[in-house]
């Protein structure tokens, strides 16, 4: 793997300037604390590792450039210029990839007289058919900055593995706008990644620390922008190549499960929007459920000691789904805010059992457990070490050949829990939607195999469902409040529920008469 600085890199010989391209593949950690990180790495890391290094200081100072209409960011491209004691250095970083945490990203660089930007100095094959690398030299202009203090080790671990430790503290700025920057990069210098993972779990019992998902190019762009991550649902499948193995559908499960989960860690950090948190929650959900599913071909005991952990895991965070039923119900936008909007005590009480929900719960606190972090590491290292490989067969088989019987046996189980003659009530739904859930979690990991249009019309009704069932829980959450709350209107509110009651399970009942009609999409 070509890496920036050694031997792997190709360069290339472009208007008389050395271009060097590599493959940066790096880890991300965020300081989550206001502490001597570097102290601390040569306190405590350094010796672990039998390593007796100098370390180099440098202060850095990037300004990053695009056009007004971020044409370069349209094409996924970051491009900067770099300065650090009267030298300048250009590059350009391409589209790239993320896959547990572990981004890995073409990049080119090329040192420069002075701070001013040059694009028509890279290499033209690098650009996208039809870019005019001229008009977007003429177009781009200086949009924010990164300025920090680098403090950088080089660790030798073993004779072919070298990684550099880098600890990033200052700034990013707009001209209107500030964000402070505290970050350890862990970047792959010679060997295999599974070393990056490795050396992070021994970081996390240093320094106070969670996973990055953001470039620092990235946060520059949301704070020029007065953006910020905003909670997302799940896809309707996970696109899946029909030839593809058990293992390639796992871990493509896996790292889709990992990404959202810290997509909405990072986006409650961001936002503090409980459904962000609903997010984390779905995200664990995901991955443990996909253990689930292919655990019986990929067994070893290394999953199954990671999917204890998981279930272990959620259990912290049962609470966001009575947290999230309080917002939907205090909502200005949701379906109940018309009559309970008449009942002012009502919501003043929600809002204090929303915020009690949070204080007794700490949500911060969770994310930046360093049993959370060090789960998601070891998620994310098991998909690159492949264990189940050492104690069978399972994992080279065509997933082809094993989606028709998990769909079929989900569904099986669901008919079962839920037959067509036997009339459904607000317990019985609620009942099933557990194992409702596991199985359109089963459908989304294995759709992509089969045709949309059956996919699409099969599932629909399914989630419609789902969806019902959510609202037969806030509406059950919110018949328990009543008993405690003190609220004037109390009886009304309860004749109020029962005619909600009575409503949504008609409209579910003719859901699921449906439903079950349909012709299963994989046969």
């Amino acid at each position: 793997m070509p890496t920036r600085g050694h031997g792997g890199n190709v360069a290339f010989l472009s208007h008389k300037h050395l271009v060097e391209m590599a493959t940066e593949t790096e880890l991300k950690l965020l300081v989550c604390a206001d502490i001597d990180a570097a102290a601390q790495v040569e306190a405590q890391l350094l010796p672990q590792l039998s390593q007796q290094v100098e370390p180099r200081q440098m202060a850095l100072i990037n300004r990053y450039f695009d056009t007004p209409d971020k044409k370069l960011r349209a094409m996924d491209m970051g491009f900067r210029v770099r300065g650090r004691d009267g030298h300048f250095q250009q590059t350009l970083k391409t589209a790239g990839v993320e896959a547990g945490g572990l981004h890995s990203r073409p990049e080119y660089n090329i040192e420069l007289a002075d701070q001013h930007p040059d694009l028509t100095l890279f290499d033209a094959q690098i650009w996208p058919a039809g870019v005019s690398v001229g008009q977007l030299q003429e177009e781009i202009k200086p949009l924010f900055t990164t300025h920090f203090l680098r403090r950088a080790y080089d660790l030798k671990l073993s004779e072919n593995e070298q990684v550099e430790l880098v600890i990033d503290k200052g700034q990013v700025a707009t001209e209107d706008h500030q964000q402070p920057l505290y970050e350890v990069e862990l970047e792959l210098q010679a060997g295999e990644p599974r070393i990056l993972y490795e050396l992070g779990l021994k970081l996390i019992d240093v320094l106070p620390v969670r996973l990055g998902i953001l470039s620092k190019a990235a946060r520059g762009y949301m704070l020029l922008g007065g953006d910020q991550l905003q909670p997302r649902g799940l896809p309707d499948f996970l696109p899946l190549d029909e030839s593809g193995t058990v293992e390639d559908a796992f871990c493509k499960a896996m790292h889709y499960g990992l990404s959202h989960w810290q997509y909405h860690e990072q986006c409650y950090f961001d936002t503090q929007k409980p459904k962000a948190l609903g997010g984390v929650r779905t995200g664990i959900q995901m991955v443990c459920q996909a253990i689930s599913l292919y655990l019986p071909l990929l067994q070893c005991d290394q999953l199954l000691n990671l999917q204890t952990r998981l279930i272990a895991l959620l259990n912290d965070w049962y609470w966001v789904e009575t947290l999230l039923g309080i917002k939907e119900l205090r909502s200005r936008k949701g379906p109940f805010r018309k009559r309970l909007g008449k009942s002012e005590d009502l919501l003043s009480y929600l809002r204090g059992r929303h915020e009690g929900l949070v204080l007794q719960n700490k949500p911060d606190e969770l994310i930046l457990n360093k049993q959370n972090v060090r789960l998601q590491l070891e998620l994310a290292l098991m998909t690159l070490d492949k264990p189940w490989r050492n104690v069978g067969q399972g994992w080279q088989s065509p997933v082809m050949e094993h989606a028709r019987g998990w769909l079929a046996q989900g569904w099986f189980n669901i008919s079962q829990s839920m037959p067509r003659r036997k009339k459904l009530n607000a317990q019985n739904y609620l009942a099933n939607e557990p194992l409702l859930k596991q199985t359109l979690f089963n459908g989304l990991f294995l759709a992509g195999l089969f045709s949309q249009d059956h996919r699409d019309q099969f599932r629909a009704p399914w989630l419609d469902i789902l969806d019902g069932i959510e609202e037969l829980r806030i509406l059950s959450l919110l018949k328990a409040e009543l008993e405690v709350a003190d609220v004037e209107d109390k009886q009304e509110l309860h004749g109020w529920i029962k005619d909600k009651f009575s409503h949504l399970l008609a409209v579910m009942e003719q859901s699921r008469k449906v439903a079950l009609k349909l012709e299963p999409y994989w046969k």
